[in-house]
């Protein structure tokens, strides 16, 4: 079961991409996120920073919920 918390955004997304180095996940996160709309709207209405170094449990929540557990 994944455990929603406050994560590096580095952390969470090699979660998502296991086998890539940190920045290719982290780009590769930033696209998928990116590429979803209501994901961007939900985030901006959480006042998500893009250059805060971690995403926030509601952050994650969010993410997780857009785009399924990694």
């Amino acid at each position: 079961m994944f455990n929603y918390r406050t994560y590096g955004k580095a952390e969470l997304a090699l979660l998502y991409q296991p086998c890539s180095s940190p920045e290719t996940a982290q780009k590769t996160l930033y696209r998928w996120i990116k590429g979803c709309p209501l994901l961007m709207q939900e985030l901006e209405g959480m006042n998500y920073q893009p250059k805060r170094r971690t995403f926030l449990k509601p952050e994650v929540e969010a993410i997780v919920r857009h785009l399924g557990e990694p």
